[in-house]
């Protein structure tokens, strides 16, 4: 798609794409590219961002001619897909504006909302930031998208900036890396080329054997100059003469090794670098002696130079350590944060600079890193420093490297955070401790932890009261009354519940005594309850207040129970003490709950004062799903057809289940169109759950019926609708299969959109799924959708579905599908028993986890047949 002009995407517009910054940035990212055969560090800083953002996606974007992704996270990008044109990519566009873009809703964001990543349903939210390197040039874009919408934070939007500097940070240490390496490879074919020299110098007389290279290394020329060590010296650079003398009369006098790096100055005054390494000899003929090698390290220590200043600009404290435990390199940063100059850590071995690591977690994480050879992150105090540190440390051939940062402001709030969640949960405990003993406490928590789940796992108001009075009774109390206002008590009694609002109807009774629990039940119903009594149900739905009587007043039940028969019937629950508590969700009363002796003391009453809440909670959300479920049912069936038109020679049987999970409508569905002596058949299924589902089921299916009597075929209706879905529908995504029946050539013509194939069933022979060419969705993006005809023999049955009749989670659809088949197998049925088999079979008699549609067709034996 090409951008409008004096759009976002016109390429005249922004920092990112005048005509000096495009050749910037194209020579800095053909700099990156070739570097980029690794990428593991970039795909760390990748998925950071992806967990740190809460975002299921992410990816790190360079911009030159194309846009090439070099890193993502939230699933694997093919390698043809790594690169796309500028004009197509969401991150070109915060390169053009040189600043982070957070879009929330890129279907309603004019700068991206044409975009293909947003038209196909790839992105809905996107954050991205651009990608500056250390001289200001727009490299790319760091960014991170969701398929729904969201709202992006400042402090998002700073967290990503802040890995952008990471990522930069990792691409020129890939790049700078990469150049080390070729000089590095260029320094191996010299070696190889025996561009190494050697030498062998006794310090007694001065006298120096040293081979041709070496001489041409010195800028002699060979058989012109003397066997002396002042041949060597003199080349020296004179600033680093002295320090060379030194080295090797330190060698000398401690029998030990040689390693000096210094200047040689040859003919014409060309100055190079040498890197000299010797060892004394200890014993033998030669003892005393100074045997050593010398290179040409020029180069080399111009690419040391490149790499050491990544280092240096390096965020993170950092330093490399040899095989022996010596300091080869230090930056600014962990001079800091280590309190010394690098000048007295060079060449010092590590235990001997600190001591106090000697024996630690550092120690051993260091020891044992080098040892099996493996990279290691742990965080550890260094209690000299009075500091906490986060600790990567990488194994290599020539050592250890070592990055680490501070982190003790970060773990001091931590540890002022758990301090004072501690300090909560000590509360909590003394407060409970003040209530009963530990032991009586401790089992009455339990109880209360186990509540919730108990009465959450129904969502049927009568399970959530059975459940209950199952935690109440006996273990609580000797018996459970519960009253609902009129209102409420109407989902469970029916809708003609007698009385008016200030009417409280017993819906529920319990009795520790389950024999007597009927009759007590059945008296208790006869009560009029109401919201103007003293006390009681009544009351306390009134007031809204827990009701404790440590003895119930004499007067009490005949005041509620006038009639003698509903007073025994109080007096049998053995009503000497009595709890009540009011049930009341989302600032709603909806009735109250009565315990009769309840047992324990103030402990016991606070329980069932949060038992009372959880169960209003629980059974509010019952009434509520039932509500929604009813409804949505029959919004459902209002909008299927009843049956499909009938056609003669045809006989057809429709089923519709909703789903067994969920309240919400969902969007399979059917539909049948009499076109002239044809039939059309329709079968589709629109992603998603709820009203909005089902009103795009309602558009699709008024469209589909619209078009086919405009005449259009199966192939040509499909293309029509994806051409224009996002005109004609509000609509995502939606699979739909077309089957129009001809009856002058007894043929399906088939057209499918992503749906499942359908499967034939002939009067003879095995049944078998229809090779339908499976066009893309309707929602994704226009095709010409190919049309497949089948010829039809009296006696066949065709059955189209959705896939919620053949999925299962544990499986593949392949399974279910050879399930559907074998179902039908052998069976010789009418359309309507078919279509109960195959529920049957494959255990949908009942519903399932998913919406399921089916649609049973048969080609009668007898043309012209009812």
């Amino acid at each position: 798609m090409l951008p409008a002009p004096g759009s976002p995407h016109d390429g005249a517009a922004g920092p990112g794409l005048d005509a000096e910054g495009r050749e910037r940035r194209h020579a800095a990212v053909r700099r990156l590219l070739p570097a980029l055969d690794d990428t593991v560090g970039l795909d760390r800083l990748t998925r950071l961002a992806a967990l740190l953002l809460d975002a299921p996606r992410a990816q790190v974007s360079l911009i030159s001619d194309v846009q090439v992704v070099v890193s993502s996270h939230g699933g694997q990008l093919p390698p043809e897909q790594r690169r796309g044109p500028l004009e197509d990519s969401l991150c070109t566009v915060t390169v053009q504006g040189g600043r982070p873009l957070a879009v929330g809703d890129a279907l309603l964001d004019a700068r991206v909302s044409g975009l293909p990543p947003v038209v196909r349903g790839a992105v809905r939210a996107y954050l991205g930031v651009p990608l500056r390197d250390s001289s200001g040039t727009l490299l790319g874009a760091l960014c991170v998208h969701d398929v729904t919408p969201r709202v992006w934070s400042p402090q998002q939007v700073g967290v990503l900036a802040e890995l952008a500097e990471s990522v930069v940070a990792e691409l020129e240490l890939r790049a700078v890396t990469g150049e080390a390496s070729a000089s590095a490879t260029r320094l191996g074919l010299a070696l190889e080329a025996a561009d190494i020299g050697s030498f062998d110098l006794d310090p007694s007389t001065g006298a120096l054997s040293w081979d041709e290279r070496l001489i041409r290394l010195f800028g002699h020329q060979p058989g012109s100059v003397d066997a002396h060590v002042d041949s060597l010296t003199r080349r020296v650079h004179p600033e680093d003469r002295e320090r060379v003398v030194e080295a090797i009369e330190r060698a000398v006098a401690t029998s030990g090794e040689l390693a000096s790096e210094f200047r040689v100055v040859r003919g014409g005054g060309d100055v190079r670098w040498v890197e000299a390494r010797g060892r004394v000899l200890e014993g033998g003929a030669r003892r005393g002696r100074l045997l050593g090698v010398a290179y040409d390290s020029t180069e080399l220590r111009a690419a040391r130079d490149r790499f050491a200043r990544v280092l240096e600009s390096m965020g993170e404290a950092f330093f490399a350590l040899d095989r022996d435990w010596r300091f080869t390199y230090v930056n600014r940063r962990a001079e800091r944060l280590l309190g010394r100059p690098r000048e007295e850590l060079l060449g010092a071995v590590l235990w001997e600079e600190f001591p106090e690591a000697v024996g630690s977690q550092f120690e051993e994480h260091y020891r044992g890193a080098v040892e099996r050879d493996e990279p290691v992150t742990f965080e550890q105090v260094y209690e000299p420093l009075d500091s906490r540190f986060d600790v990567s440390a990488w194994p290599g051939p020539d050592g250890l490297s070592v990055y680490f940062r501070e982190i003790s402001h970060r773990w001091l709030a931590e540890q002022e955070r758990e301090r004072a969640y501690a300090e909560r949960e000590q509360a909590v405990v003394e407060r409970e401790r003040a209530y009963a003993s530990a032991e009586a406490a401790a089992a009455r928590l339990a109880l209360l932890a186990d509540a919730s789940t108990r009465l959450a796992e129904s969502l049927e108001p009568r399970q959530v009261l059975e459940r209950l009075t199952d935690l109440v009774v006996p273990a609580l109390g000797a018996a459970v009354v519960v009253g609902l206002v009129a209102d409420t008590a109407a989902s469970l009694l029916g809708p003609d519940v007698p009385g008016g609002p200030d009417r409280v109807h017993v819906v529920h009774v319990a009795h520790a005594s389950g024999e007597r629990r009927e009759t007590i039940a059945a008296s208790l119903a006869e009560l009029s309850l109401s919201t103007d009594d003293e006390l009681g149900l009544g009351s306390v739905v009134r007031t809204g207040r827990v009701e404790w009587l440590p003895s119930v007043p004499p007067g009490a039940l005949a005041a509620l129970a006038p009639d003698p028969a509903s007073r025994a019937a109080l007096q049998a629950m053995d009503l000497q003490s009595a709890l009540t508590v009011p049930l009341v969700n989302r600032g709603r009363v909806l009735g109250a709950l009565t315990v009769a002796h309840p047992s324990g003391g103030a402990v016991d009453r606070a329980l069932l004062g949060d038992l009372a809440g959880r169960a209003a909670v629980a059974l509010d959300n019952a009434l509520l799903y039932g509500a929604e479920r009813r409804t949505g049912i029959t919004l459902q069936r209002s909008l299927l057809p009843g049956e499909v038109p009938v056609v003669p020679g045809l006989a057809t049987a429709a089923r519709y289940l909703p789903g067994a999970a969920g309240a919400f409508v969902g969007g399979d569905w059917y539909q049948g169109v009499r076109v002239g002596d044809g039939l059309l058949l329709a079968m589709g299924d629109v992603m998603g759950h709820g009203m909005r589902s089902a009103a795009r089921m309602g558009q699709l299916r008024a469209i589909v019926a619209t078009l086919a009597l405009e005449g259009h075929p199966p192939g040509r209706l499909l293309t029509r609708l994806a051409e224009n879905a996002s005109v004609l529908l509000d609509l995502d995504l939606a699979t739909l299969l077309l089957a129009h029946y001809d009856p002058a050539a007894l043929s399906l013509t088939l057209a499918s959109a992503g749906h499942p194939p359908p499967l034939l069933a002939p009067l003879e022979g095995p049944p078998r799924f229809l090779e339908v060419d499976p066009g893309p969705p309707i929602g994704t993006f226009a095709v010409e959708y190919e049309e497949t005809v089948v010829p039809l023999t009296a006696g066949d049955t065709l059955v189209l579905y959705t896939d919620g009749l053949v999925e299962e989670r544990a499986e593949s659809l392949d399974v279910g599908l050879e399930r559907l088949r074998r179902s039908v197998e052998g069976v010789r049925l009418p359309p309507h028993q078919v279509a109960d088999h195959v529920l049957a079979a494959l255990g949908r008699g009942s519903g399932a986890a998913d919406d399921v549609a089916l649609l049973v067709v048969s080609l009668l034996l007898e043309q012209g047949a009812a």
